[in-house]
């Protein structure tokens, strides 16, 4: 028996449209700007990448509350969420253990 938890909560039945997918990349953009604006360079890419990673399994969750087919013929929420992924992922790559450690207050600039 498969137990589905978008099926029980009325409100998340409908999938998201196309767009709904704009306005949330939009949003999601704002406090990556802030972050931006705010950090010190030094410590820029790590942040980046955990924020990156946050907002993939946010998205992720919601394309999977929604009830949002996977494939698709349209940009769905999973392929923002794949594209955060890929977008976290490039930004950890470059980021040194350094910048790491500075960023979780491990080390002093």
């Amino acid at each position: 028996m498969k137990r589905d938890l978008a099926g029980r909560i009325p409100l998340l039945r409908t999938s998201l449209s196309s767009i709904d997918l704009p306005l949330i990349a939009a949003v999601a953009a704002l406090p990556a700007v802030a972050l931006a604006a705010h950090l010190p360079s030094a410590v820029l890419l790590p942040a980046l990448a955990a924020f990156a990673f946050a907002v993939a399994a946010l998205s992720a969750a919601l394309g999977w509350l929604s009830g949002t087919p996977r494939p698709a013929a349209t940009v769905t929420i999973w392929d923002f969420a794949g594209a955060c992924v890929l977008l976290g992922a490039a930004a950890g790559a470059f980021s040194q253990s350094g910048q790491v450690s500075q960023l979780l207050g491990l080390a002093t600039p």
